[in-house]
């Protein structure tokens, strides 16, 4: 696949290319341009000329687009998934989810925006604003460079799109090395469905590279970022230099607090189901379990013995529940990981065994009294299960909250007063009762605490992020 630029489908400007690898076989499956900084320079000032274009379209017509848009999207469903799974390895049900997702993002943003009004303010409040009309309305920041991550490319790229051109802004995207097919589908559905040729292009290539051409170019209004916490610290850096806005979705270790008095069979569900999805790459999984010591040797070992029973293999068979993680690398990462929480005294229950890019399904009993790296500040995007024992209820907040991340949680107790007083104690951006942190609305204000990231996504409140307020005021059109 080439990679898109004012409409036209290009390759790099000095013709380089990288490969796009199946993580379940290995395979070169593809590859696609590696942009140099002339092409990105090109792409934002097309951009530029584009967002004007696109922003003089009524919100009317551009509700339409999307329309047009989440109906194509549909009708592309198995193609789709399948890039998705042949990329990624992401279990081919759990694709046909995902564009299922990118469609609904589409549609509740275009509905959202029919609602985003302006204010008016009270007349007469002030004795200085005496006989004043005075209303706010929305305008657009400009470009927006959107970095997508590898782990959920298609549903992410819609959460970075819909909001910014919704809007009337301009969008160059820059899609996951490792994933980047699907970002190009979801550029190449909006151009049919009517978005204008310069609002939107997919640069392709190193991360590293292009993100960082991109957040410096000064003609860049605004950067939104989905990744790691060290990335996004430096794309802030940059961003800083002139005040440009920046938009960070970041890590996690996100705690699910589960009490004695539980449904048993709902938290060992809400367990498995919350972290096995996309082998454990989901950034507001659960990753620390924190069990009360009543049930916790009860519960590592029902838990054991479920995962032994977890279909692990070829992702594009229906029936497959785990396939591998991103790449053979992050495979060897996250087997150091385990040897090293291993090595600082916790106990391998089962699991920790790799082939290729697939990792089994691990369990970790922490004990109480070491400090282990994978329970506090460590990020483990693997099929891992860390599993804390606690005795009171302060002492398992004080456990969820000694990390430097904050991004979901969930608690599961039949005592609600023992649920709230989690949920209003946890440092997290969301706090879910009955179920695993692993929840992501269309709709919810989505974002952490912490080093989780800065900024929300969701339709309640990004497009608030996505634009700028101008007040308009009538000065003394009442007065006589």
């Amino acid at each position: 696949m080439k990679m898109l630029i004012g409409g036209k489908w290009v390759d790099a400007s000095d013709g380089a290319v990288r490969n796009v690898v199946n993580p379940a076989t290995g395979e070169v499956v593809d590859t696609v341009p590696s942009a140099t900084k002339e092409d990105v320079e090109r792409a934002i000032a097309l951009a530029v000329e584009g967002q004007k274009e696109w922003n003089a379209y009524p919100l009317h017509k551009k509700l339409a687009i999307f329309e047009k848009y989440a109906s194509l999207v549909e009708e592309n469903t198995e193609r789709i998934s399948k890039v998705m799974c042949e990329e990624g390895g992401k279990p081919i049900e759990q694709c046909r989810t995902e564009v299922a997702a990118n469609a609904a993002i589409f549609r509740i943003y275009a509905s959202a925006a029919n609602t985003f009004y302006g204010h008016s303010l009270p007349f007469n409040a002030e004795v200085r604003s005496q006989g004043d009309v005075a209303f706010t309305i929305h305008e657009p920041l400009g470009v927006f460079a959107c970095i997508v991550p590898f782990n959920y490319p298609f549903e992410l790229a819609a959460h970075k799109t819909a909001p910014m051109l919704v809007t009337g802004n301009a969008v160059v995207l820059k899609p996951a090395s490792n994933t980047p097919r699907s970002a190009l589908i979801l550029c190449e559905l909006l151009l049919e469905a009517g978005i204008p040729a310069n609002a939107i292009s997919c640069i392709t290539g190193a991360g590293g590279k292009v993100g960082n051409w991109m957040a410096s170019d000064p003609r860049v209004a605004a950067v939104s970022f989905t990744g790691s916490t060290s990335v996004g610290i430096d794309l802030a850096k940059i961003c800083a230099c002139d005040l440009r806005r920046v938009s960070l979705e970041l890590g996690g270790n996100d705690a699910l607090i589960i009490f004695d008095d539980c449904d048993f069979e709902q938290a060992i569900s809400e367990t498995i189901s919350g972290r096995i999805g996309n082998a454990g790459q989901t950034c507001c999984a659960s990753k620390r379990f924190i069990v009360q010591n009543g049930i916790r040797e009860k519960f590592i070992s029902e838990l054991v013995s479920r995962l032994s029973k977890v279909k692990m293999g070829d992702p594009s068979d229906p029936t497959v529940e785990l396939g591998p993680v991103i790449s053979e690398g992050a495979a060897i990462d996250a087997e150091k990981q385990i040897k090293e929480a291993v090595e600082q005294g916790a106990v391998l229950r089962c699991g920790g065994e790799r082939r290729g890019a697939f990792l089994t399904p691990t369990v970790l009993e922490i004990p109480k009294d070491k400090k282990i790296d994978i329970s506090h500040n460590e990020e483990v995007f693997a099929p891992v299960w860390p599993v804390i024992g606690f005795d009171t209820v302060d002492e398992a907040i004080e456990i969820a909250n000694d990390t430097i991340y904050g991004l979901s949680s969930g608690v599961m107790t039949s005592n609600m007063k023992t649920a709230m007083k989690v949920a209003t104690s946890v440092q997290a951006g969301a706090c879910i009762i009955g179920g695993s942190g692993n929840y992501r609305l269309a709709h919810q204000p989505f974002g952490g605490y912490k080093y989780s990231g800065l900024g929300r996504e969701g339709a309640v409140c990004t497009l608030e992020e996505m634009t700028q307020q101008k007040l308009i005021s009538f000065k003394g059109v009442l007065n006589d």
